[in-house]
């Protein structure tokens, strides 16, 4: 019996660390600074690479800077998670990231609906933006 008793431990503070963890889906690394999780059904990693390389093109991924986005989708719709500094936004900060939000949609998604959300560290939702109107619409 003590035998089993430290795997029983081991096993318990694991599975206990791996749900402290959350379900943030499978991670795609652009690089070492960069990660796009997804999860969902019909969420793919060619999604998430092409959002990766969309978030380096437009600058938002920066050089020296850790970032992580996250999104899910659910049915047509996909919901982007912005992993951002809430003590670092500054005015205006939710119609850019609703503008991005838009061209993720054109330029990522095939013109899917997107949701936009704001998120702590650890994927934990603080503010929903709703969703991003869609490229077409700012003509009007």
């Amino acid at each position: 019996m003590k035998i089993v008793q430290p795997f029983l431990l081991i096993i318990v503070v694991s599975l206990g660390f791996a749900a402290c963890m959350g379900d943030y889906g499978k991670e795609y690394k652009l690089d070492a600074l960069h990660n796009v999780y997804y999860k969902g059904d019909g969420a793919k990693e060619a999604d998430a690479i092409k959002l990766a390389n969309f978030l380096k093109s437009i600058e938002y991924f920066q050089d020296s800077v850790n970032s992580s986005v996250q999104f899910e989708k659910i049915k047509d719709t996909f919901n982007l998670n912005f992993v951002v500094d809430a003590t670092k936004l500054t005015s205006g900060y939710e119609n850019n990231f609703l503008i991005i939000g838009a061209f993720i949609s054109d330029s990522v998604f095939n013109n899917a609906p997107v949701t936009v959300q704001l998120t702590n560290g650890q994927l934990e939702p603080f503010k929903n933006l709703g969703y991003a109107k869609p490229l077409s619409d700012f003509d009007k």
